[in-house]
């Protein structure tokens, strides 16, 4: 009976003292969480790592306090963290993985985020690859990977990872990026190709896009595809009118101007104010070398909107006529609009 009594109470001292070793880590981990909502990133480290020694369940302890060394810029501590949290948890590769990859591209290591992003994308069937396939669209944004994006589209669709209208923000992206790219080239000719075979994979429905047309006309006319960059935008100002690619229209060069001229003739019968189509065809007129033309073409711009390109133009084109006070004018005008308004003070009288 004694004897009992006595492992009763070893047992006994035993379990209060577990309870308690317990009960201090639990308290360590709060007053570590607390701390790291704060942003006592020092204190969040010493307490959550010391919570995890002995802690039968340390993988919380040592992923957090990862964090916490990764805000102070201690990388060493915060890989050291990591690698105890692998090696003292079975089962929890992915979530230490992803802990990892989430700091990279804090960090802003996009190449060693997208390396550890890679190794998790090979199991798609498990519960943490919607969020590996949305941390793979930002790494390939960072990036500017359009291809490896435009290919992970699908997947983001599958898992309905962004809403509708940021998944068309994401593929008009992967267009994009992929037409400016394709001005790498080394010739004009090898421009022109490559834009063309960007352009046909496109889908059709991107097609009617006008940001997207507007960077592929620009695109053709550094390329010297000024007949290409006109097809392209009257094609489509004959069916949905934007005023971007307007503008665009009049910086063509080399192309078959008095065609140009006449379509914007005939728009300007349906928008007889439109102040960037009287831009436009002020420019054209330049082409044209009516500079009369020109000249009234930019003054009614002006008359419908006040534009700094107007005024910028108006101002160039007085100045070769030889009337540099009005165009001096002008040229104050348009910096007026672009500039912030600056205060009223005494300046010298020009000699």
């Amino acid at each position: 009976m004694a004897c009992a009594g006595y492992w009763l109470v070893v047992m006994l001292r035993r379990l209060l003292r577990l309870q308690w070793f317990r009960s201090n880590h639990n308290r360590l981990t709060t007053d570590g969480l607390i701390a790291l909502a704060q942003g006592d990133w020092s204190n969040a480290e010493k307490l959550l790592a010391k919570a995890a020694r002995g802690n039968d369940v340390p993988l919380i302890n040592y992923l957090t306090a990862a964090q916490a060394a990764h805000e102070q810029g201690r990388e060493d501590e915060r890989d050291n963290y990591l690698r105890l949290a692998h090696e003292t948890t079975k089962g929890a590769d992915a979530a230490v993985s992803l802990t990892k990859a989430r700091l990279q591209y804090q960090s802003g290591h996009w190449e060693e985020c997208l390396a550890t992003l890679m190794k998790l994308s090979r199991e798609p069937k498990s519960p943490s690859y919607p969020y590996v396939v949305k941390m793979l669209s930002k790494v390939y944004l960072e990036l500017e990977d359009w291809e490896s994006l435009r290919e992970l589209l699908p997947a983001m669709k599958k898992h309905k990872l962004v809403s509708q209208d940021e998944f068309g923000r994401l593929a008009r992206a992967c267009y994009e990026g992929k037409l400016k790219r394709a001005l790498r080239g080394e010739t004009d000719a090898d421009r022109q190709r490559n834009l063309k075979d960007a352009w046909h994979q496109v889908p059709k429905k991107f097609h009617t896009e006008p940001s997207l047309v507007k960077i592929y006309a620009d695109a053709l006319i550094a390329a010297d595809a000024p007949v290409d960059a006109e097809r392209v935008i009257t094609d489509l100002l004959r069916k949905n009118w934007d005023d971007g690619l307007v503008q665009v229209y009049g910086r063509i060069s080399g192309g078959d101007v008095e065609k140009q001229f006449l379509w914007c003739e005939n728009w300007l019968k349906e928008r007889p104010n439109n102040p960037m189509l009287l831009l436009t065809m002020g420019r054209l007129s330049l082409q044209r070398k009516d500079w009369e033309g020109a000249k009234g073409y930019f003054e009614a711009s002006l008359r419908s909107r006040k534009s700094a390109q107007a005024y910028g133009e108006l101002g160039r084109l007085l100045s070769h006529l030889g009337d540099h006070q009005a165009s001096n004018e002008h040229f104050q005008s348009g910096l007026a609009l672009i500039a912030e308004r600056l205060p009223d003070l005494p300046m010298p009288n020009p000699e």
